[in-house]
């Protein structure tokens, strides 16, 4: 089968425009994330959506859905504490991160709830991706375009020194919270595309092939862009040629494309 009879089944063709659409545009986040030194953080939120994955299904709700909304609610609160307690965000990736996860063992040996289903979040399948999760990707897109677009200018102070755009009026709490919870919901989206094991493949490897070859927020922000585009649809068109897994064809496009960047920023 070629790719475009391919492309013509519904399933594989909305598969297709979602890791588009993610890699191009939930990857800009990863700037956010390298600059800001929060590698941790979307650690962090796996596993809390591991646990939100074990409440769901302990309240008979979809595992996903249980997931996505505890991410998001970790996201706001570490975004809310991070300005108010002596603590780095790192120690509180830390803290959350070993408390979701052994919460979330003794919720699985009390419950009786399977743990392979639980578990089911780490594999993720852009294949089986739904027009509401399609949706999703799509509105949380517009909205991360429209957060660098609106808050630019201030997104480049906080990015350089953030006491010094605090002091300029810039609203570092705000714009850190509202990040917090972008970032959550772009973790929680790329868990659903291609599973938390391959989460860096979206939302990391773009942003860290780009940095080094930018000279300014502008130019990082679009190489991220293009790089992401890049390794999600040469990842799934390499999956469809091979008959591979999508989500590690991707990341392993995405690998190839950051060590080109290292050899090219080596020559510069």
């Amino acid at each position: 089968m070629s790719w475009l009879q391919a492309l013509q089944i519904p399933m594989i063709r909305q598969a297709f425009v979602g890791l588009i659409l993610a890699g191009s545009l939930l990857s800009l986040w990863g700037v956010m994330v390298i600059s800001l030194n929060l590698t941790g953080l979307r650690f962090t939120l796996m596993h809390v959506g591991l646990l939100g994955a074990a409440v769901g299904m302990a309240l008979d709700m979809s595992p996903t859905v249980g997931a996505f909304a505890l991410i998001l609610l970790v996201s706001g609160v570490m975004g809310v504490l991070g300005d108010r307690v002596r603590l780095s965000t790192n120690a509180l990736s830390g803290f959350f991160m070993t408390g979701s996860l052994a919460v979330a063992f003794i919720l699985l040996a009390k419950s009786g709830i399977p743990a392979m289903e639980v578990f089911g979040i780490f594999a993720g399948s852009v294949l089986l991706l739904s027009t509401m999760d399609l949706v999703f990707v799509i509105v949380l897109g517009i909205v991360t375009v429209l957060f660098y677009t609106i808050l630019y200018r201030e997104i480049q102070l906080v990015l350089l020194d953030k006491e010094l755009a605090a002091i300029l009026g810039v609203p570092v709490g705000k714009i850190r919270l509202v990040m917090f919870i972008l970032l959550g919901a772009a973790v929680a989206l790329a868990l659903r595309l291609v599973g938390a094991l391959l989460v860096d493949a979206v939302i990391l490897l773009p942003a860290m092939a780009a940095l080094p070859l930018a000279n300014g927020l502008k130019m990082a922000l679009v190489l991220t862009a293009f790089f992401g585009l890049l390794s999600a649809s040469g990842g799934f068109f390499l999956a469809l040629s091979l008959d591979l897994p999508v989500g590690a064809s991707v990341a392993v496009t995405g690998a190839f494309i950051l060590a080109l960047s290292y050899v090219k920023q080596r020559r510069i």
